[in-house]
């Protein structure tokens, strides 16, 4: 029986030295790839820069964001009512008009807040867009017609603080489109009164 187990060992040995000899002697196959389509790093198209943009206003309570397309208005709201005509002007640098609207999606208030009417309007017609008023928000539903190459303001009027240390945060899309078209651009605008 030993015999029998020896030689049983052995040639599993003998086996696994064969497999590696030829393991060795005979080279493995190997595989190789080629590309033929490969993905462009650079776009064709070339990137333009926004028609319709925002910079600050002459009451300088804005922030501009990058590409001039979002901003932050931050206003200290007081106990006597205060205007600011032009905390934010958004310029159409084209030759066509657009319909821009403000539209809320967000609002935020402590103590009831503060008051305030926020409009569009170009020193000669004006559009009211968002009410504040006891800790309530209303919008209009109204576009304003930026003409080419105009400049349309927001004005925020009549602001006033309806209790100390209230806050209001209004978090609203600037609606910009062709007329009687359905596709639109959004800006973020972000109203802070304190």
């Amino acid at each position: 029986m030993k015999t029998k187990g020896i030689y049983k060992y052995d040639c599993n040995v003998i086996w696994l030295v064969i497999t590696i000899i030829l393991l060795l002697v005979y080279p493995l196959p190997y595989t190789s790839g080629a590309s033929y389509y490969a993905l462009k790093t650079y776009s064709s198209i070339p990137i333009k820069p926004p028609v319709v943009i925002l910079v600050n206003g002459s009451d300088n309570v804005s922030v501009i964001y990058v590409n001039n397309t979002s901003a932050k208005i931050s206003i200290n709201a007081i106990s006597n009512t205060s205007t600011y005509n032009y905390s934010l002007n958004i310029i159409n640098q084209n030759t066509s008009s657009w319909e821009i609207k403000l539209e809320y999606f967000y609002f935020n208030y402590a103590n009831n807040g503060v008051n305030a009417t926020i409009i569009l309007h170009d020193n000669s017609t004006s559009c009211q867009q968002i009410l504040i008023n006891g800790g309530t928000i209303n919008q209009t539903d109204k576009d304003y017609t930026l003409a080419s190459t105009a400049t349309a303001h927001i004005g925020v009027m009549n602001l006033i603080e309806n209790a100390p240390g209230g806050t209001a945060t209004i978090k609203a899309h600037l609606r910009i489109k062709t007329p009687n078209v359905t596709t639109y651009t959004l800006y973020v605008i972000t109203f802070e009164f304190t």
